[in-house]
């Protein structure tokens, strides 16, 4: 052990590979030990998705028929670039809605109402380099006029959070490969959209705005520019009273239904019919 551990030390980029190797082929065989003494605690163990590489399951056959996260014979090079470590469930099922617009070839751009940092926004540039993507946000956190607004219809007395970001610091994370395809609309949500959107169409919506009136706002926009087969992704859904009350009172009456996903933080999909 002494003298793996010597070797490993003096030559890492030799024989880290195969150390890396043999400790996921022992875990492997303990998998079944270890996850339960995690299932109750915040954070639990959780294995990737058998289409992706690492996978114990994964089955090279399998991925070149269906092409796994991408189209198979797809020319555009698409990333699936890093992204919080504690909700990779959320990363591969925003991919895999991405994927099925690509193959349902749904017409329309991206948009994003609720930014922050840019985590999500960097996801969809780099799978969909070729889609300009819209980003709405404050970029100086909760607006006051919402936080009162989220007191007195939902009861939660909400701080002001969020505020760590700027315009620059998001353009920094996503790295545009097609910078003229991110288009950042900063103030508040609608006063901030461009004149002249009245034919425009959305593939892809993702709502992050946390919050009762701003999520409603961005339903009431974004709703009817989503061609048939298009997606709305609500997050937070299953965590803030807001978002899950602007869904509900949005889609009373609507064919479409709101369908919980299994993410963090419980986001909401609603495909337009």
């Amino acid at each position: 052990m002494l003298r793996q551990l010597a070797k490993l030390v003096a030559d890492p980029r030799r024989y880290l590979p195969a150390a890396r190797a043999k400790m996921l082929h022992q875990l492997k065989r303990w998998e079944h030990h270890l996850t339960p003494c995690f299932a109750p605690t915040a954070y639990f163990l959780q294995g990737q998705m058998d289409i992706h590489p690492v996978s114990r399951w994964y089955r090279p056959e399998f991925a070149a028929e269906t092409g796994g996260f991408f189209l198979p014979g797809d020319q555009v090079e698409r990333k699936i670039t890093d992204f919080h470590t504690c909700d990779l469930v959320r990363r591969d099922m925003l991919i895999l809605l991405l994927r099925t617009i690509l193959e349902r070839k749904i017409p329309g751009d991206i948009v994003e109402l609720g930014v922050y940092q840019g985590h999500t926004a960097r996801l969809f540039h780099h799978y969909l380099p070729e889609r300009p993507l819209h980003l709405f946000d404050t970029f100086s956190g909760f607006a006051e006029t919402d936080m009162r607004s989220e007191a007195a219809v939902t009861g939660l007395q909400v701080v002001a959070e969020f505020a760590d970001t700027s315009v620059e610091m998001v353009l920094r994370r996503i790295a545009p490969r097609q910078p003229e395809n991110v288009i950042v609309h900063a103030g508040f949500f609608p006063g901030t959209v461009p004149a002249g959107w009245e034919e425009k169409q959305f593939a892809f919506v993702h709502l992050d705005a946390d919050l009762y009136e701003p999520i409603l706002a961005g339903l009431h926009y974004f709703y009817p520019k989503v061609p048939a087969g298009g997606m709305i992704v609500v997050h937070d859904y299953n965590a803030w009273p807001g978002s899950r009350r602007a869904v509900t009172e949005f889609l009373a009456g609507k064919h479409e239904i709101a369908i919980p996903l299994p993410d963090k933080s419980g986001s909401a999909l609603i495909v337009k019919q």
